[in-house]
């Protein structure tokens, strides 16, 4: 039977877990996510969830084990954060290329040295290149729900991909909002049990892994199961919204967008709080609209070229920083790519903010939409990229 209550982020991670029937769970415990993994500990001694939780001596281990356990035939979960992850990307390689469809939250932390135990998204951007497929979560609900459209979808025949779910450590993690936990049957007749059709290393099911003959082929098939996941994540997408009532728009969620001159592009947490600062502006009589960045792998670069023709300036809102970059910050960057090739570009307007996992305040979300809007208005840009955390901007809204 489903149920709702106020939920932590981690906690309802732990029930998707649960609820997709994730066979193997090996972790090492690592704030802001070692409540993710302790939930999952009690719901297994409690007999609520069937699987086999595997203790390590750390996260390089704990992808190791989650390795073997996938291509043995086993649904895996896992989940890690900052340094965690950082000692862990050794591994994180193997089952891209291995075509292994695990699940690993990232529960995003600042990483050291200058870091923290809040978020910013550097620690699941740094495995931008690896292959796995990226989903940012805003709230515990989504959190649930993208875990269990991420079994649909890595477990898919044309993708055979791992799928991180991330969301923002503390922000998401460790506050309650209202979740919805759907029935065991539902969940079970959406998702079916775990086969996988390529190939197997269990004993009793034994079918020998495809060789690629080269180094570059077996890359571009990793590139174009990343190709097919769009129209997969979209299709789950819809069909999850069917059958459990929501949806989050696959990739891309655009959010009073009717008749606006611009908008801000925002991921996880803090797009909640651009939500309410849009619906004041807007009743102010400021065309600027919101969109919601959830798919960041494969990048949707086709959506957002589409979306892109209806806007005189857009800017995306970092919570990362690449250092020495061509400029800006990571998703400034693949936007800037991926809208290169139109011949009517909007604008392009960058801001670091909430690094470390400081906190995105209205005043913070206002001040970016009107510079913005600004730009929109004089039709080329001041600043490029904007580090809006250095500013003196007075009291919050």
């Amino acid at each position: 039977m489903s149920f709702t209550r106020m939920m932590e982020g981690n906690e309802a991670a732990a029930w998707a877990a649960k609820l997709a029937r994730a066979e193997v769970v090996p972790a090492f415990p690592i704030t802001p996510q070692t409540e993710l993994i302790s939930h999952i500990a009690s719901l297994i001694e409690n007999g609520t969830m069937k699987a086999e939780y595997i203790k390590v001596e750390g996260e390089h281990t704990a992808m190791a084990a989650a390795i073997g356990a996938s291509a043995a035939g086993a649904r895996v979960f896992t989940a890690s954060s900052s340094q965690g992850v950082c000692y862990m990307e050794e591994a994180l390689w193997m089952p891209p290329g291995l075509r292994l469809p695990i699940v690993m939250c990232f529960v995003n932390r600042a990483i050291a040295p200058i870091g923290g135990l809040r978020p910013d998204h550097n620690d699941s951007l740094l495995q931008r290149d690896n292959g796995w497929i990226q989903l940012y979560c805003e709230n515990s609900q989504e959190a649930l729900d993208t875990i269990l459209m991420a079994y649909k979808i890595g477990e898919n025949r044309d993708v055979y991909l791992p799928v991180a779910p991330c969301y923002d450590g503390y922000f998401v993690s460790a506050t309650a909002t209202p979740t919805v936990v759907p029935d065991q049957g539902r969940v079970d007749d959406w998702l079916p049990p775990y086969r996988h059709e390529m190939y197997s290393l269990h004993p009793d099911d034994f079918r020998r892994p495809p060789r690629p003959t080269n180094i570059a082929k077996a890359r571009h098939e990793v590139q174009k199961a990343h190709d097919r996941a769009k129209k997969v994540i979209e299709d789950v997408d819809k069909d999850f919204e069917k059958v459990f009532g929501r949806g989050y728009d696959g990739f891309i969620e655009e959010y009073r967008c009717e008749d606006v001159d611009a908008v801000l592009i925002t991921m996880g947490s803090m797009t909640g709080t651009a939500r309410d600062v849009i619906d004041m502006m807007q009743e102010d009589g400021k065309r600027i609209g919101l969109v919601k960045l959830r798919g960041f792998r494969p990048f949707p670069s086709e959506e957002f070229r589409e979306i892109a023709k209806k806007y005189q300036a857009v800017a995306v809102v970092d919570r990362n920083t690449s250092y020495g970059s061509a400029g800006g910050g990571i998703v400034s960057m693949e936007l800037a790519r991926a809208l290169y090739p139109m011949d009517d570009r909007p604008l392009l307007l960058n801001f670091h903010v909430g690094l470390g996992g400081s906190d995105v305040t209205l005043r913070q979300i206002e001040y970016m939409a009107d510079k913005t809007l600004e730009a929109a208005a004089k039709g080329r840009v001041e600043e490029a990229v904007d580090w809006v955390e250095l500013h003196d901007l007075g009291e919050v809204m």
